[in-house]
């Protein structure tokens, strides 16, 4: 005598409310998890911002010479006359004094290091285009402190301020 067997698997239907289901659950979690993102963004270029900000502050003590960090032309291997920060920014070393990149030498690579162009949503905002430090670490601007603003170009967007000290403390409050 032959027993019936019973068939494993799942009906159409049934495939259809799991998908259903899925795509509902999706579509709440895609945009926390775009803000989720555009934060991650936002905290990646600061933290960027902030280590070329040490790098140059720390080779210009090394070096006993002025080390600036400035707006990226678009080449790249030279400061741009503008204030325009989205194009990235270089670190290098400026023994002549002149507000730019010295020319490399056997001893010394200039720029020391470079900061490509950023993501289209985010914004740095800083009135000038050259920020520099002294061979003894302190900021050679001015009297007065450096501020960047760091934004991002979306809805509720927060903002983050680096800001830079004349004693050369760098500072994200």
């Amino acid at each position: 005598m032959l027993f019936p067997t019973k068939l494993s698997g799942v009906t159409l239907v049934e495939l259809a409310v799991v998908l259903l289901v899925a795509a509902i659950l999706a579509s709440i979690a895609a945009p926390s998890f775009m803000a989720l993102i555009n934060s991650t963004r936002l905290n990646s270029i600061t933290s960027e911002l902030v280590s070329s900000l040490y790098q140059a502050r720390s080779e210009a003590i090394k070096r006993n010479s002025r080390v600036l960090i400035c707006t990226r032309n678009l080449a790249g291997t030279n400061c741009d006359a503008t204030s325009n920060w989205q194009s990235g920014w270089l670190v290098c070393f400026d023994l002549d004094r002149d507000g730019s990149c010295d020319a490399t030498t056997p001893e010394n690579t200039n720029p020391i290091s470079i900061q490509g162009p950023l993501h289209a949503t985010l914004s740095v905002v800083n009135n000038s285009k050259i920020v520099w430090f002294n061979p003894t670490g302190t900021q050679g601007a001015g009297p007065g402190a450096e501020s960047f603003s760091i934004s991002g170009k979306w809805a509720n967007a927060q903002t983050k301020i680096i800001n830079i000290a004349a004693t050369g403390y760098i500072s994200r409050p």
